[in-house]
């Protein structure tokens, strides 16, 4: 199956051209949620809302429509929402379309098309309305190319790194040699050598934060951290 994730946004046929163009039997499309309002005002939302209905209504008869409602200036609830699709749609082909909606949304999108190894593109409108505030107005109208967007190159975590992050988490913050003896079933000849090297790549990584505290080294997740252990629960 060809399942797309959508940013909704101003524009009527762009947001859902790439759809018709590659084909589709699913849609999700990420809509704000009421009461969050710090990128955009309520009438800029409620518009936003009321295009996806439109679209609904017009396209639902060529593939099943979903709704899901994400906070545009959130960009870690984003993420949860959009990996979580995601993962639900394990063995499908999965198309994540960023050509409309919040850029704070559209980046959470790239990074877990990213990290799934999922496809994005990007849809240059036919042509643009320079008026669009008015009830009857979109940003845009139609489509006219389809644009692959080129995704960041984040290596598949091994499963002793996503439990090593599991283990991070749970604790805030913990000694090296503390997080030794909780994972030591991890390897089959734990060394506190091996511990000491998968910390400090996961720092590099930007998973976690090392720092040396009274002699004693200790390690705790970051947001990105977090983020990764959404993707692979």
């Amino acid at each position: 199956m060809k399942v797309h994730i959508i940013l909704s946004g101003w524009d009527k046929e762009r947001s859902i051209w790439g759809c018709m163009r590659i084909g589709a039997d699913r849609v999700y499309i990420l809509l704000p949620e009421k009461g969050h309002e710090k990128v955009i005002a309520e009438w800029g939302n409620e518009k936003t809302r009321a295009l996806a209905e439109e679209i609904k209504k017009k396209y639902s008869k060529f593939f099943e429509i979903k709704f899901i409602y994400v906070r545009f200036e959130d960009y870690v609830y984003s993420f949860k929402k959009i990996i979580k699709i995601i993962n639900e749609e394990k063995g499908n082909e999965v198309f994540v379309n960023i050509s409309s909606g919040s850029h704070v949304v559209a980046a959470a999108a790239i990074f877990a098309a990213s990290l799934t190894k999922s496809k994005a593109y990007y849809v240059i409108a036919e042509k643009y309305d320079e008026i669009f505030k008015e009830p009857d107005r979109v940003i845009s109208y139609g489509g006219k190319e389809v644009i692959d967007v080129p995704l960041l190159p984040i290596s598949y975590l091994s499963d002793v790194e996503i439990e090593m992050l599991k283990i991070i988490e749970k604790e805030s913050r913990i000694a090296v040699s503390e997080l030794a003896k909780k994972a030591r079933n991890l390897f089959s000849t734990p060394t506190r050598s091996k511990f000491n090297y998968y910390v400090r790549k996961l720092e590099d990584l930007g998973f976690v934060k090392n720092e040396v505290i009274s002699g004693r080294l200790y390690t705790k997740i970051t947001d990105p951290g977090k983020m990764i252990i959404n993707a692979f629960l």
